[in-house]
């Protein structure tokens, strides 16, 4: 397994956290307050009938206010976006159908189709 060590994302770095009950843990800070902490985390799953590895990656970011209203004090989570990406790896699978597949999944991540559903609200027809 390899160290755990800081993660970039879009220029938030999340600081390692742990390995708990099987889940790696990153934290960012930056939100101040507990709240606010920004979560990534893997769960990584040998398998257990010897047919596929499941490794699980996901990030939680929540929203806070950012002033007292008549909703909500300053501080106070508002919601929590997140993204869940999930892989099932055949235990038979070579090295090149590995690559393959994580190469398929960053592109896919990276294309309109993904940029617009997110960002736009926008599906595919």
């Amino acid at each position: 397994m390899a160290d755990q060590a800081a993660v970039t994302l879009n220029t938030v770095v999340y600081s390692p956290a742990g390995v708990k009950s099987g889940v790696a843990l990153w934290l960012s800070r930056v939100g101040g307050i507990v709240a606010g902490f920004s979560k990534l985390s893997q769960i990584y799953k040998d398998p257990t009938t010897g047919t596929q590895t499941k490794i699980d990656f996901q990030i939680d970011v929540p929203v806070l206010a950012t002033a007292d209203s008549a909703c909500a004090c300053e501080g106070s989570l508002l919601r929590t976006n997140s993204v869940k990406l999930s892989f099932w790896v055949a235990s038979t699978s070579t090295l090149a159908e590995r690559t393959d597949l994580y190469l398929r999944a960053k592109d896919l991540v990276a294309n309109a189709l993904v940029s617009g559903s997110v960002e736009n609200l926008d599906p595919a027809y």
